[in-house]
């Protein structure tokens, strides 16, 4: 009985990690994007609801096969008491008639009696109808301690096997745990990095921008001086060291703003693209932050209640 009641408290026990387990994974299908890979943990997490479930079966089994073996030695018990209350019944009718005698009162003749009971067991039947209740009672015993060595064998089995599988899931986590605040550290530093060239690209952009600005009133000066020289009059008209000085001038303006221009577009074009990584690292980062906060804050977290309780799996 005490037997049958482990194996019944073993199974009981057995359905806090299960809801662990099948809790975890169901946090896990919140991870994101990338994240949401079959890894090690997710692994080892089935592996162990999988064993859970194999050994709650083999716990039901047994308790089954202890049902069956308890309802084996109550009949035993129930024909040795009954055996018993006969023979002891049987033991005072014939200490009485030991007990009679010719001076004895109340003797009277009972001719019914004087025959054989057909229905009556023989000596050899008698006997071995005790003697089989004896042998059937001793295999029962036999057969029920063997029954409480297979299940004491049972329980120590699969609290082992469980406790050493959780171990493995917990290792699993902390590696996984590990690895995601390596990257995230790592993406972090990229998105500082990012942020510096960003900021260094915003203030070189803005440099050009100025410098082609400055070039706008030089440039000014130089058409205005040209557009009024070509109101000199007849022969004064004359292309002079002034006037080719100037078309130079002008050209050399526009050779600076075009070049100044294509390092802007150039600069423009790297900063989209700084931008660009910058967003994409932001959101690795919250899907990193995400993961670690389900399997950290959430699945590890969960977990240890299991260890905290472990005292109370004790199969």
């Amino acid at each position: 009985m005490a037997s049958k009641k482990q194996l019944e408290q073993a199974h009981v026990a057995t359905q806090l990690p299960f809801e662990v387990a099948t809790t975890c994974l169901k946090h896990r299908e919140g991870r994101l994007s990338i994240d949401l890979v079959h890894d090690d943990v997710e692994v080892q997490l089935l592996k162990e609801v999988e064993m859970i479930e194999n050994v709650q079966a083999l716990l039901q089994q047994r308790i089954q096969e202890s049902d069956r073996q308890l309802n084996e030695l109550r009949h035993c018990k129930s024909n040795l008491e009954a055996d018993l209350k006969d023979k002891c019944s049987s033991y005072g009718l014939d200490s009485r008639c030991a007990g009679l005698h010719n001076g004895s009162l109340g003797m009277t003749l009972h001719n019914n009696s004087v025959k054989i009971d057909p229905k009556s067991a023989t000596p050899a039947a008698y006997e071995a109808f005790s003697h089989d209740n004896i042998t059937n009672a001793e295999k029962q015993r036999v057969s029920s301690c063997r029954q409480r060595e297979l299940n004491e064998h049972t329980m120590h089995q699969t609290s082992n096997d469980l406790h050493k599988q959780a171990e493995t899931v917990n290792e699993s986590f902390r590696i996984r745990i590990q690895e995601m605040i390596t990257a995230k550290t790592n993406l972090e530093e990229n998105l500082n990095q990012t942020v510096l060239e960003i900021s260094s690209m915003n203030e070189n952009i803005a440099a050009l921008r100025e410098a082609i600005r400055l070039k706008d009133s030089p440039m000014r000066v130089s058409h205005m001086r040209l557009n009024t020289r070509s109101m000199r009059p007849n022969i004064e008209l004359v292309r002079d060291p002034v006037q080719y000085g100037l078309v130079e001038e002008v050209g050399q303006i526009t050779d600076s703003v075009e070049a100044l221009s294509a390092k802007l577009n150039e600069s423009m074009g790297k900063l989209r693209n700084l931008e660009s990584n910058k967003k994409a690292l932001e959101e690795d980062i919250a899907i990193k932050t995400n993961s670690l906060n389900i399997d950290q804050s959430q699945c590890l977290r969960l977990r240890k209640t299991l260890v905290w309780r472990r005292h109370e799996i004790n199969f």
